[in-house]
């Protein structure tokens, strides 16, 4: 599909990856991790599973999460369910995190340990969270303690009892106020996501995609992780974290890189168009990230996305002319077919 006369394909620049999986190359606002910040002392903790319950039983390479309950301004009280918490903002941004809560800042959470958001969602139940506004996130709060405590009961309209305890104890460890009315409009900042799970979570070394940890404590960080450290970025700030190079993995994995070094010995022009479509995307989502982000970059950063951006419009112009050429030599071929066609049919008639 082109726009109007315009000549450019929609094909080229869509973007079909999975939403769990978007990256800030292809939409500045989103990441396909899920963090959980910690403070300094605090990774080397989670990454033995030292906090973890006695009988969790937890092997050498497993570490552990606590769950906590989540509060504003000192009212636990109000929320009784433990959840582990995480964000989804993208790694740039997380320094603003302790720029905007002092809490984060004295207890110097500039580190953390992230994960697969798709993984969490499909294992351990992650979700965001359920914003309302104050009024109503107390009514729904309150409603759900109720019916979780057998004080409130649902019924049909034929007064059968309907069970719905399972429903609301889901619902309530998501809920939190928007809290739209104090001084500093409450915490959507976070972007936060929660694993309702009162027990904690364990988890694989191996599921752990990216830690940010203080200098300091990197050798022991790695001793602890062994052999799975060729899979984990570990990184000392999180502005260190390389969005685009990862991002370009993740589209290698996805592309035949073979069939691209070979564009001349490929005769199908399917094919081609298929790879031509590849790369035009790639093309388009990293030069739409460089036109954003230009001038927050470093100048080394620059120059390797601007090299890559124009390896992959010379790629484009190779596979674009292969086809050019495997579509003159279709088109010779069917007129080639015609004439023969037409001279048969000719030798016909006259021998008629």
């Amino acid at each position: 599909m082109s726009l109007p006369s315009s000549g450019i394909k929609w094909k080229d620049y869509q973007n079909s990856t999975p939403t769990f999986e978007l990256t800030p190359v292809e939409k500045p606002d989103l990441s396909p991790f899920l963090i959980h910040m910690t403070g300094k002392n605090s990774l080397v903790s989670i990454l033995k599973g030292q906090n973890a319950p006695k009988d969790s039983n937890l092997e050498k390479d497993q570490g552990y999460i606590k769950a906590v309950q989540p509060s504003f301004e000192g009212q636990e009280a109000l929320y009784n369910s433990k959840v582990v918490c995480f964000t989804e903002s993208p790694i740039f941004a997380l320094d603003f995190f302790r720029y905007r809560s002092y809490r984060r800042w004295s207890d110097n959470q500039q580190y953390g340990i992230g994960f697969s958001k798709s993984a969490l969602i499909e294992h351990r139940g992650a979700r965001p969270v359920l914003y309302f506004d104050t009024k109503t996130n107390s009514t729904v709060l309150n409603l759900c303690n109720k019916i979780i405590d057998g004080e409130y009961n649902i019924v049909d309209k034929d007064g059968q009892l309907l069970d719905y305890k399972e429903l609301f104890s889901a619902t309530k460890p998501l809920l939190f106020p928007l809290l739209e009315e104090t001084r500093y409009q409450g915490f959507m900042w976070e972007r936060e996501w929660r694993c309702p799970n009162s027990e904690g979570i364990n988890f694989l070394h191996s599921s752990i995609k990216v830690i940010c940890c203080p200098a300091e404590e990197r050798r022991e960080i790695e001793d602890i992780l062994g052999d799975q450290l060729k899979n984990i970025d570990i990184i000392e700030s999180w502005k260190e974290y390389d969005d685009v190079t990862n991002y370009l993995k993740k589209r290698k994995a996805n592309t035949d890189t073979e069939s691209l070094s070979k564009i001349k010995d490929i005769n199908s022009l399917d094919r081609l168009i298929e790879l031509r479509t590849q790369n035009e995307q790639t093309l388009h989502a990293l030069a739409g990230y460089y036109s954003v982000f230009k001038e927050t970059v470093n100048s080394l950063e620059g120059q390797n996305i601007n090299e890559t951006i124009d390896n992959l419009k010379n790629k484009s112009a190779e596979i674009a002319a292969r086809i050019k050429t495997i579509e003159a030599e279709i088109k010779a071929k069917e007129e080639q077919a015609k004439l023969e066609k037409k001279l048969k049919t000719t030798e016909n008639n006259a021998q008629n």
